[in-house]
């Protein structure tokens, strides 16, 4: 839903600015320490875009949607991917709204975007409320709400539902008119029963202005009446309307009157299910408001009681009856054909209906009628569908080439219609049917069936054209039929490598790069030859993809030709040299690594803590230690400690635990400052790995920490244990 263009807030162009800045910089906080240059960067950019709207404003609020943000009762594009998960992200975390005020600082701004970018993800719904709380946000304001309300399940009532629950935003907005109402219809339609009365009912007594009520109430019932409905629902919708307001009941009634009759077929689904009780209760809740009933609906009810479906000879499908053109459940027939219904609509029906139209009803009654059929539309549906058409045309020519029925002249042919169907299933990504055909054509040749003429066919899927035309058809159609993409790659092997990786080499999609990466790779040891050949290219680009795909592989052959490029010039390439030993376990990625944490460049030492991490270095745990053990508490080096710390907790090695403990437990180590509540909060977000019998003593004592966070994760790594 989209705002009317009237509330679109002067500042939007700002904040749709924020929402991206926002997106990068969480990106970045989830990657890097807080102190990295990066993270820092990107808060600045933050914090400058809210200076900018505090200028015009002084607090900011969005308020979180179904799967949408709204500031002033303006709703962001909700097609823009960035605003989309975004506000899901804050859903996850039963956030309902963030406020932010003017004097909101960086220090603040980082303390809740890592909370919610990166600690989130490792502590319960329940304990959310409480970690936020215990930090030092005077400029953020965070709301919270229990989505568990908007689940449909029977019971649940208006004292369940919270003041800000966002049902009420919603219809709010609606009644308000800030809200366009042909655009919240696909939300609010999935909105309870009961939820839906109550909020409205309250609305309306608090004296909300009542002139548009009308347009949510025609909204909500227009998606309610969709469906065949059971009793207990109609019970409930006349209970409800029963305690209502007489002119909020008569709302509803005439505009449930009013939508029954724009869509007749619609209406005789919806009650189709409906005992005759309660169809006599609506319709005189209906009439007590003096609403008068159109002449179609009428005539519907007209039909239900006064026509035999046996007599009419109707034709079944699916278990209705089609009746002029309207499609009715058999059971209606019988259900509103008692005689109480009937004496209860006879006089307001009877005047209804002219001559002219009874004479057409005697018509069609007098007309012989086929016996009654069953059809199953989804099958029929699915028969003329134009894909499995030229799937089934394709498996009945496959079957008859593979048979001894078909004369040569006739094989040609099939040959000719195979090649325009290898073309169409290129194009629609039915990579699995030119695979059959490929097949096909291959046990023809081991049967010596038209072998001459089916080898040349044969040779069509092997050639430059095929392969080019292949690789177009890839780029459109590859990721939607991957699996059926490599089936086919797999089939032409290693001679079909060659053109992926000029393909790969010459695209300039990142897309397509991707899934060209992947497919490559899937060929394993395969692609050996032609990956080292290709390492002697100038580019670096060219050497680094090279690399990476090699470190797939298993063959240690490969490794004195990586060893050359691990101090290459460019540092990407170099990289990517270091991750294919390692992957490989090969002693001298080791060796590279020590060199890199030994070295006196902070960017080495940066590189060195990565891969550790990353490829879980058992044997460099040490190294990693003294980089912890030393004494520096500069910006620089708590966000050096912080990184191995995360490192050491992805390699989950006992032998760490002692330098935790030595920051945790003692005092004699002169961390100065807020430096070591850094890194005692960091070692306790990356304990999860260890066995718990081995941090018992440490998780203990969290939990008698006066730190929120610090307890808070004890608490969970203490449940995680019982679990």
């Amino acid at each position: 839903m989209t705002g009317a263009i009237n509330n679109t807030p002067p500042d939007i162009k700002l904040i749709e600015g924020l929402i991206k800045e926002f997106m990068i910089a969480s990106r970045n906080i989830s990657i890097y320490p807080g102190e990295h240059p990066a993270v820092q960067k990107s808060m600045n950019q933050v914090l400058n875009v809210f200076n900018n709207i505090f200028e015009l404003r002084p607090v900011i609020t969005f308020a979180v949607g179904i799967d949408a943000l709204i500031v002033d009762n303006y709703t962001l594009d909700k097609k823009n991917p960035a605003y989309k998960q975004f506000s899901q992200q804050l859903k996850g975390l039963n956030i309902a709204y963030i406020t932010f005020s003017h004097g909101l600082s960086s220090d603040e701004l980082y303390r809740f975007s890592r909370i919610i970018h990166t600690q989130a993800k490792d502590i319960s719904q329940e304990d959310i409320p409480e970690i936020i709380g215990s930090y030092d946000l005077s400029h953020i304001g965070v709301g919270f709400v229990d989505y568990e309300v908007f689940s449909f399940q029977e019971g649940k009532t208006a004292n369940q539902i919270p003041q800000n629950d966002l049902w009420e935003l919603y219809i709010k907005g609606i009644l308000t008119g800030t809200i366009k109402t042909e655009e919240v219809s696909e939300e609010i339609k999935e909105m309870p029963l009961d939820a839906f009365f109550n909020i409205l009912s309250r609305l309306y007594k608090d004296s909300v202005d009542r002139a548009p009520s009308k347009k949510i109430i025609a909204i909500y019932i227009r998606k309610f009446f969709q469906r065949p409905l059971s009793n207990k629902e109609i019970k409930k919708f006349l209970s409800y309307i029963s305690e209502m307001p007489p002119d909020l009941a008569e709302q509803f009634l005439s505009t449930v009157v009013e939508t029954l009759s724009k869509d007749i077929p619609s209406a005789s689904v919806a009650l189709g299910d409906i005992s005759a009780d309660l169809v006599m209760e609506l319709f005189e809740a209906t009439i007590s408001q003096k609403i008068a009933i159109p002449d179609n609906l009428k005539n519907l009810f007209n039909k239900l009681l006064h026509i035999d479906h046996e007599a009419l000879g109707c034709m079944t499908v699916q278990g209705h009856c089609i009746v002029d053109d309207i499609s009715l459940p058999l059971n209606v027939m019988d259900k509103l054909s008692n005689s109480k219904v009937k004496e209860a609509f006879a006089d307001s029906f009877e005047t209804s209906v002219s001559e002219k139209y009874q004479e057409e009803i005697k018509k069609i009654m007098e007309f012989g009628t086929p016996e009654t059929v069953s059809i199953r539309l989804p099958d029929l549906k699915n028969e003329i569908d134009d894909d499995v058409i030229a799937k089934t045309f394709n498996r009945v020519i496959l079957e008859l080439m593979s048979s001894d029925i078909v004369s040569e002249k006739e094989y040609i042919q099939f040959i000719e219609n195979l090649k325009e169907q290898t073309a169409q299933f290129l194009w629609t990504g039915q990579y699995k049917q030119i695979l059959e055909i490929i097949k096909l054509l291959q046990l023809n040749i081991e049967k010596n069936r038209f072998s001459e003429i089916t080898s040349d066919a044969l040779r069509h899927y092997h050639t430059q054209e095929f392969f080019s035309t292949f690789l177009d058809s890839l780029k459109i159609m590859g990721r939607q039929a991957r699996d059926e993409a490599w089936k086919l790659c797999e089939y032409f092997g290693d001679l079909f490598i060659p053109f992926l990786m000029d393909a790969l080499i010459n695209e300039d999609s990142q897309t397509f790069r991707s899934l060209l990466m992947s497919l490559i790779k899937q060929y394993g040891d395969l692609l050996v030859p032609e990956a080292l050949n290709r390492l002697d290219d100038s580019r670096w680009f060219v050497k680094r993809n090279m690399l990476y795909l090699l470190s797939g592989c298993k063959k240690k052959e490969i490794i004195p030709y990586v060893k050359n490029y691990c101090h290459h010039e460019n540092n990407k390439v170099s990289l990517e040299a270091v991750k294919c030993l390692l992957s490989l376990e090969d002693q001298y990625g080791l060796d590279i690594i020590r060199e890199n944490l030994r070295s006196g460049s902070e960017e080495e030492i940066e590189r060195g803590i990565t891969l550790s991490g990353d490829y879980r270095v058992r044997e460099v745990v040490h190294d990693l230690v003294q980089i912890i053990r030393r004494g520096g508490m500069s910006k620089t080096d708590v966000s050096q400690k912080i990184a191995v710390i995360q490192a050491l907790g992805n390699i989950a090695d006992p032998a760490s635990l002692e330098a935790f403990r030595e920051i945790i437990f003692s005092r004699s180590i002169p961390f100065l400052g807020g430096g070591r509540e850094k890194l005692k909060e960091e070692i306790y977000r990356n304990l999860r790995n260890y066995p718990y019998e081995y941090i018992e003593d440490i998780v203990q004592a969290g939990l008698k920490s006066r730190n929120a966070y610090i307890k808070g994760e004890s608490l969970r790594l203490s449940r995680m244990r019982t679990q």
